[in-house]
């Protein structure tokens, strides 16, 4: 991975601007979560869960793994100096973060211990195919330079555009 040191004007993004992007795609993930939990509840493979138990303990989960989520990456934002780095240590770390939030989330929010190895495993796979098909966090992402550059194309653009003739 390249280092970006050398960037004298970086200033990372707020932390709090980091983190509600990650609460807002959590959502998404929660709701699958939720849907999941509750469906196999219905199903009998699990303790039945009833459908404020399942969203209840999705979100519960969710909220705490987008918490870690966001302070890991934030450890390799300010080391590397670059606001959106590319890790394979990271995407390790941010990888295996559902598993012991998931058993501890299910332990403590769910109706039944039986459901927190449940809990577990579906958080872990929907947490799983969310970075490998939409976060992707092993490549390096834009530099504040590239994000400033496309920003001042778009705007160039739309002022040619929209200009009167």
């Amino acid at each position: 991975m390249a280092e970006h040191r050398d960037a004298d004007d970086f200033s990372p993004p707020p932390f709090s601007f980091a983190l509600m992007g990650h609460l807002a795609t959590g959502m998404v993930k929660a709701a699958v979560i939720a849907l999941l939990l509750w469906g196999l509840g219905l199903t009998g493979w699990t303790a039945s869960l009833s459908a404020g138990s399942a969203i209840t303990t999705a979100v519960g989960v969710m909220v705490a793994i987008e918490l870690a989520t966001t302070g890991v990456e934030r450890i390799f934002v300010l080391r590397h100096r670059h606001p959106d780095p590319g890790s394979i240590t990271m995407t390790a770390i941010v990888a295996v973060l559902p598993l012991p939030i998931g058993l501890l989330a299910g332990l403590v929010l769910g109706p039944a211990p039986s459901s927190a190895l449940t809990t577990m495993v579906v958080t872990t796979a929907v947490y799983w195919i969310a970075l490998v098909t939409l976060e992707r966090p092993w490549a390096d992402g834009d530099t504040q330079a590239d994000i400033r550059r496309k920003h001042e194309e778009t705007r160039a653009m739309t002022r040619e555009q929209f200009r009167s003739e």
